[in-house]
């Protein structure tokens, strides 16, 4: 069963390895200076731009995470979804459309090949206990390649044998011992966020949902740099990373921030809810204020992805995507070795 299973893990390794910088590889191929983060003016050209066009309908703006202020506009025209890419002050640098890996669209597909191999709940489901049971490979084979008292120093180095199986065995075994226990600990994680839901159930997490007074009819909202500014000053020091904008069900801006010393260092896990129709604070989540088992949960996806432990952290993900990679052609190539013999 886990040599059928090499093709899903070899999946999941190579689309993780592309994901892992994804965001600074993607706005590298968008040109354009570096303009710093203006919310007004950004506010204004967007506002200006449903004006123009009242099909659209913004549904969220989020920073494009590669730290060069600039950010994504998530935008529904009734007919399909557009997504455009601009600057700190709101000029246009992209446009993206559903289809088509152009444009950061390989990206999006490997992210979905990545969590659900393009297959919806079904796929999901197949990723989660592919992950158990390469979580199950990785136990075994370690316990199988503990060196003995006194034989760490000898295992960790590259193997003295000169041919025959014996040389690639001793680089796979040297390899596993090296870099086995933070990949048990990064795909332990990440096959997590597949069940996140049930965990969640299971450990009795709720989360009040923010109320907030629906707009009434022809109100507008408060703009959303008012949103914006009255949630930054609960958190003057955090850095914007997202806006959800108010929907029929949801009369209330969620804006998001990554605070000083958050493990998610990218996008954050704070969040602060806006009424639409007046500005009043309607919510809030504060990592470093929430129960243990929710933060346990919250550090579930900065350690997936590395980014827990900066620049350092998510190099050393990508070399557990390399090393997994070549552990499943180093293994592959053991089994038909041993079937040939």
């Amino acid at each position: 069963m886990s040599i059928a299973m090499m093709g899903f893990w070899l999946v999941q390794a190579l689309t993780g390895l592309l994901l892992v910088f994804q965001w600074e590889l993607d706005d590298a191929t968008v040109a354009g200076r570096a303009v710093p983060t203006d919310i007004a003016a950004i506010d204004g050209r967007l506002t200006a731009m449903l004006a123009a066009d009242p099909a659209l309908r913004i549904r969220s703006l989020n920073t494009t995470g590669s730290g060069q202020d600039r950010y994504d506009v998530n935008l529904d025209d009734g007919a399909e979804r557009l997504t455009l890419r601009i600057d700190g002050a709101g000029h246009m640098l992209r446009r993206q459309g559903d289809a088509g890996i152009a444009d950061g669209g390989l990206y999006d597909l490997a992210f979905d090949v990545h969590e659900t191999l393009l297959a919806g709940d079904v796929g999901a489901w197949i990723v989660g206990f592919s992950g158990l049971l390469l979580l199950s490979n990785i136990g075994l084979g370690l316990s199988l390649a503990w060196p003995g008292r006194g034989q760490w120093r000898r295992a960790l180095r590259p193997p003295a044998a000169r041919s025959g199986p014996a040389r690639p065995y001793g680089w796979h075994r040297m390899a596993g011992l090296w870099l086995a226990i933070p990949a048990f600990l990064t795909i332990s994680c990440g096959t997590a966020l597949i069940f996140y839901d049930g965990i969640e159930k299971a450990l009795g997490i709720t989360h009040a949902e923010p109320v907030a007074p629906a707009l009434q009819a022809g109100q507008a909202p408060i703009a959303m740099a008012d949103a914006v500014a009255r949630a930054r000053r609960v958190y003057p020091e955090a850095r914007l990373t997202r806006i959800d904008y108010p929907a029929a069900g949801t009369p209330y801006y969620g804006v998001q921030f990554s605070q000083p010393g958050e493990a998610a260092t990218i996008f954050g896990s704070t969040m602060v809810s806006v009424a639409a129709a007046d500005g009043r604070i309607v919510g809030r989540v504060d990592p470093f204020t929430m129960s243990a088992r929710s933060r346990l949960l919250d550090l579930l996806y900065p350690i997936h992805t590395g980014e827990i432990g900066g620049l350092a952290g998510r190099i050393l993900v990508l070399l557990i995507g390399l090393w997994l990679a070549a552990m499943l052609a180093l293994g592959f190539w053991l089994w038909r070795a041993r079937r040939n013999v």
